[in-house]
């Protein structure tokens, strides 16, 4: 889980680079303290010739005849002061967002490495354009949050306490009305703020649901143009962006009005802190030099007020972020089995036996009941059924993508807990009917990032009918195929997808209506191709057509199990 706790932690990982950022913000702040006062307090040592510290040590070093030439060595002091402040600011501004980014990226590897082994079930229900929001925005938003304000906060804090004890040594009635005046405006920020995090929440919710509709119709926007229904479907994403607008609007308009009437509350504290310390000049309590030099401190503080504010403003949307991201690490996780056992080393296919599956996936209606089924290794079955027998189901729960509720599944006599479900997903490949492709290479769509020699590849390609096609391109293997593959055709992603499996070389083939899209004559071509390649090979088939069906050696239907 993540907390605001567990990142501050992850900061302190860095300890070497945090404690150097740290003296850095310390010297930093040292060297900008004196500044608002040297100048001020000339005015009481020059134009009032009352003396004091600052011509006296000057004069300890050079011996200076002229008024102008004390204003410029203090103007010359005063210049060097900012600019060696600034760049150690800037160091130390640079130190941190080191660690903001090494930090953020921890986050979202801790976050992908949940996605790695999060149950299929639950990642369906949340989709993908939900998780890429959270992976991305809310991971931003805590990025924001430790580097804009957590690395600041230090030197605002220290910047804060040094003025404040220049000016309760300079004159401490004056001091208190600007130090108990302005925390009680950024109490009051604190405390509006809290209720507008909740706003933030549901803002953060209402595009999390558009980027969720936007990816799945951009994913699908193909079949929803042949269908004539993009107004419908962008109507509705619109309709979604007008809530994000409105969620925002609200977010934005209250998160504003409460940060300017809080910034209005420091405005009229300093009113009040001007106006008592003309009162005090006037009445003799305090001089002019030392008037205008608090003036220039109480301006300084209005810096670590709006960082403090705009700190808070952050730390709460970041815990609204977190809320979200612990979404994802709250998903179940696949349940993980130790290989104990590999029935496929010393084989070259396996057999493969259900006993009494069940599956249901909301735990009500069950999709296969008391399923029992025996198939012999190197057993070229075809399995049909109604739509909606669960035949697709079937095939998912033999490579694990989804745990039965009740049976035992089988290879080689060795049930699939002992062996776990990374042993049965390198043994048995799963040829889906509506391939996904990568807009990337037709190497990369095959190999998914695995490696091959070309000739191997071709030699998978021949097997596939697409040898000739992927000659005659001019770049080969390295042609770009487009989102989701639009470059091809549905028969030739359909056969790119058997070509993937058969790269991996399983010892067992699911194929899932993978040869829908084909015309009977290529079909026959690859079918032909396919016999010769996995003849030794244990084959599941689920099909209706008479091509894919008559090849078998026994056909199950699935409704009379």
């Amino acid at each position: 889980m993540i907390t605001i706790k567990s990142v501050l932690k992850k900061i302190q990982q860095y300890k070497k680079v945090l404690i150097i950022a740290n003296i850095v913000a310390i010297i930093s702040t040292l060297l900008s303290l004196p500044v608002p006062l040297l100048i001020p307090l000339l005015i009481d040592e020059i134009i009032l010739g009352k003396g004091g510290w600052i011509t006296q040590n000057i004069d300890q070093y050079i011996t200076i005849n002229s008024p102008e030439y004390y204003i410029l060595t203090v103007l010359i002091i005063t210049i060097l002061f900012r600019a060696m402040s600034l760049l150690l600011n800037i160091l130390h501004i640079r130190l941190f967002t080191k660690i903001a980014k090494e930090v953020t990226y921890s986050i979202r590897k801790q976050l992908l490495n949940r996605l790695q082994i999060v149950s299929m079930s639950e990642y369906d229900m949340l989709g993908s354009g939900a998780v890429s929001a959270k992976v991305i925005t809310d991971v931003d938003t805590i990025d924001k949050f430790i580097s804009s304000s957590v690395g600041e906060i230090i030197v605002e804090v220290l910047t804060l306490f040094g003025v404040s004890m220049i000016i309760l040594y300079l004159n401490w009635q004056l001091a208190l009305v600007i130090l108990i005046l302005n925390p009680i405006a950024l109490l009051f920020f604190v405390r509006v703020f809290r209720s507008i995090a909740k706003i933030k929440k549901k803002e953060n919710r209402a595009i999390e649901v558009f980027q969720n509709s936007l990816t799945e119709s951009l994913e699908l926007y193909n079949q929803i143009r042949v269908q004539n229904r993009e107004g419908y479907f962008l109507e509705d994403i619109d309709k979604k962006a007008k809530h994000i607008r409105d969620r925002a609007y609200m977010f934005g308009l209250r998160s504003e009005i409460s940060l300017k009437f809080s910034q209005m509350l420091i405005m009229y504290s300093h009113d009040i802190f001007r106006s008592v310390g003309i009162l005090m000049v006037l009445l003799g309590l305090l001089t002019i030099g030392k008037m205008l030099a608090i003036f220039a401190y109480a301006w300084v503080i209005m810096r670590p007020m709006d960082k403090l504010i705009n700190f808070t403003h952050l730390y709460f949307n970041a815990k609204t972020s977190i809320e979200r991201l612990n979404e994802i690490l709250n998903l179940g996780v696949e349940t993980k089995y130790e290989e104990k056992v590999n029935p496929f080393t010393s084989e070259k296919t396996a057999s493969i036996r259900l006993e009494n599956v069940s599956f249901s996936y909301d735990q009500n209606s069950e999709v296969l009941k008391n399923i029992n089924l025996e198939i012999k290794q190197g057993e070229k079955v075809a399995i049909i059924g109604e739509t909606g027998s669960g035949k697709s189901t079937l095939a998912q729960i033999l490579i694990g993508l989804y745990p039965v509720n009740s049976g035992n599944i089988y290879y080689n006599d060795v049930e699939i807990k002992e062996m776990g479900y990374e042993c049965v997903r390198s043994n048995v490949g799963f040829v889906i009917q509506s391939p996904m492709m990568f807009n990337n290479t037709l190497r990369f769509n095959l190999l998914l990032g695995k490696e091959h020699e070309d000739t191997v590849i071709y030699d998978i390609l021949k097997i596939v009918q697409l040898h000739d096609f992927v000659s005659k391109l001019s770049n080969g293997l390295d042609t770009i195929v487009g989102k989701n593959g639009t470059k091809l055709s549905g028969g030739q992603k359909q056969r790119l997808s058997i070509a993937r499996v058969l790269l991996d070389n399983p010892k067992v083939i699911i194929f899932d209506e993978s040869t829908s899209s084909l015309d009977n004559q290529t079909e026959n071509r690859l079918l032909e191709a396919l016999s010769l390649y996995t003849q030794d090979k244990t084959i599941i088939t689920i099909a209706h057509r008479k091509n894919s069906i008559e090849k078998a050696d026994r056909i199950i239907d699935l409704d009379s199990l």
